[in-house]
């Protein structure tokens, strides 16, 4: 399987409970010290073979496939290689995790869905850790606040670290969870010269030809606005038109995009 294992320390003899707090890997991402019945896998869709790190451009569709062997509430935590950590909640927060049945697979997005998620993220390698839990676990206070509740829920730590110090206060009571993890790259193709827009501006508008795919001319400009010290807030993605708002403190600017054969419109508008 592709990825980075976390290994799970056994639990010495006569060890109860209280000395059996969650520890970190030598990744920094949390692990059970007490082994129990319970396991969980995760893989992406291109993971199937376990060989090398899958990759995805911003027009591939991306999936996550995980599986119990118990049933089990399921979390899916994505780390960014700008240490930027969601929740993919996929009907989310509000449902306190999702429910997986014993031996059975669940894919986040639904089968059919797109997947706007891809056109948030930066290049590089990403990190996707699955918590597995016998009962729910109170993970609302780890988001932003304003976030969604279903998609893509940013959270308020970074990194792994921070993931796992946050993680060792929602899971310290509840025994029997456990982790596993998996990594994917995240990469684009050259488009060349794009004409230039200003984020300082209150709207700026550029039109132009390019033998290129919606997805691809957005995540372009979404790379710039990263380069100005905005992030992704949201994106959707459809057809013709791909959108999504950037934030860089109190300012926020939306991105919008449309395309009609080699022609796109491209828009950036100041909110706040």
């Amino acid at each position: 399987m592709t990825l980075f294992k976390v290994s799970i320390s056994l639990l010495l003899a006569g060890l109860g409970w209280a000395s059996a707090a969650p520890q970190l890997s030598a990744q920094s991402i949390i692990v059970n010290p007490v082994q129990g019945p319970l396991k969980v896998n995760v893989r992406t869709n291109r993971d199937a073979s376990g060989n090398g790190t899958p990759s995805y451009g911003p027009s591939d569709h991306l999936e996550f496939y995980t599986r119990v062997n118990q049933d089990a509430y399921v979390y899916l935590f994505n780390i960014d290689p700008q240490g930027r950590v969601n929740l993919l909640a996929g009907g989310g927060l509000q449902a306190k995790g999702n429910f997986v049945k014993a031996n059975t697979t669940r894919v986040f997005p639904k089968k059919g869905d797109e997947s706007p998620f891809l056109l948030t993220l930066p290049q590089g390698v990403n990190r996707v850790l699955a918590v597995a839990s016998p009962s729910p676990l109170n993970v609302q206070d780890l988001a932003q606040a304003g976030a969604s509740q279903t998609g893509a829920v940013p959270l308020k730590v970074t990194g792994q670290q921070g993931l796992a110090q946050a993680l060792s206060i929602v899971v310290k009571p509840v025994q029997g969870w456990v982790t596993d993890a998996a990594q994917y790259a995240v990469t684009r193709r050259k488009l060349g010269t794009l004409p230039t827009l200003d984020p300082a501006a209150r709207q700026t508008q550029v039109r132009f030809d390019k033998d290129a795919r919606l997805s691809e001319v957005y995540v372009a400009y979404a790379d710039r606005l990263r380069a100005a010290g905005y992030q992704p807030v949201k994106a959707q993605y459809g057809d013709d038109r791909a959108s999504g708002v950037f934030a860089a403190g109190s300012r926020q600017v939306t991105l919008d995009v449309r395309k009609s054969g080699r022609r796109f419109d491209v828009k950036l508008e100041r909110r706040s």
